[in-house]
């Protein structure tokens, strides 16, 4: 198994990953003239309320990371 798989890559600069472990990522771009990325482990209440609501609740908690 690859070490990470792409579940979706939002035209809003971030992406949604599950990792070797079966863990759930939101890798975010963020930052002004120097920009970023930074990536944040999803807790299993947040997985279930993604795999719920999908891209609803990932644009949510993206926009809060670079809030």
């Amino acid at each position: 198994m690859s070490p990470e798989v792409l579940l979706y890559r939002s035209p809003r600069l971030y992406r949604v990953l599950r990792d070797a472990h079966g863990d759930t990522l939101i890798e975010v771009i963020v930052g002004g003239i120097a920009m970023r990325a930074v990536r944040v482990r999803l807790g299993a209440e947040e997985t279930a309320t993604y795999e719920r609501e999908g891209t609803t609740f990932s644009d949510r908690l993206a926009a809060a990371i670079t809030a």
